[in-house]
């Protein structure tokens, strides 16, 4: 029985996949499958791949439908009891699985994310205050943004079947919408050990493109009130003054505009 399967979704980017699978078959922790997901890229990702096709189970989509259908992809083929998402630009130091699992099990939860390295423009940078990131029952701490690095995280599959898995109409802060879901509903460990390089070597991030990204997150977190049923009174009174706060964000943006 697989223990964790490693997601990686990928489009178009050949510079760096190598490292990414490279950084999962390093790690010291043994019971991993690989599954890359290849989200209809224009270019053949099996010839930067082909020393590693007998290690990886690779799944090729048709049609570029975005990472979250990707993900998901990944996530209903795989055969692990936990999913572990690694973006194809970023890599995994070779303890990261092994202190995840540890945790886990020390700390009886089904969802642990880890601090990690930023690497932008051939250099190591400090991240703000902004984007510091917490353990435990979390759901007020991450209204504003996601604070939960998707090549950080490691989710039991079985909780895929409570939260949904990422909504396939996003095509960014599909991971604010999908953790707000998970932290509604689940204790989160946290360790402050960098478990990850975070890179940022190509100019094709999503979020980078959107100048108004807090409406996607206002509209997600909208839904998430409509649609969740039974949230507690403290987090939905949190998530409402949330809401009022993008509004006035994106209202101000507007009359700038």
């Amino acid at each position: 029985m697989i223990k964790v399967s490693a997601v990686i979704p990928v489009y178009n980017r050949t510079e760096t996949l190598k490292d990414a699978v490279e950084s999962v078959l390093f790690q010291d922790y043994s019971d991993i499958e690989i599954i890359v997901v290849d989200d209809g890229s224009e270019t053949d990702l099996t010839v930067p791949l082909k020393p590693y096709m007998n290690m990886i189970r690779f799944i090729r989509l048709e049609k570029n439908s975005g990472v979250s259908r990707a993900r998901n992809e990944g996530i209903k083929a795989a055969r692990g009891d936990f999913i572990s998402f690694l973006d194809s630009d970023d890599v995994w130091l070779p303890f990261k699985i092994s202190h995840q699992m540890e945790m886990l099990e020390q700390e009886q939860t089904k969802i642990c994310h880890t601090n990690e390295f930023w690497y932008r423009q051939g250099k190591f940078i400090n991240q703000s205050k902004k984007h510091a990131r917490c353990g435990g029952y979390i759901f007020p701490q991450i209204l504003d943004i996601c604070r939960i690095s998707d090549s950080s995280v490691i989710i039991a599959k079985e909780v895929f079947a409570r939260t949904g898995m990422f909504d396939e109409g996003m095509r960014v802060c599909e991971d604010y919408d999908l953790f707000l879901r998970v932290a509604a509903l689940y204790e989160v460990s946290y360790s402050e050990k960098k478990c990850i390089i975070k890179r940022s070597v190509t100019n094709d991030q999503l979020s980078a493109a959107i100048s108004h990204i807090e409406s996607v997150r206002l509209d997600s977190l909208r839904n998430f009130i409509c649609t969740f049923n039974n949230l507690p009174k403290e987090y939905l009174s949190a998530a409402l003054a949330e809401i009022n706060r993008k509004e006035q964000i994106v209202k101000s943006g507007l009359i700038k505009r």
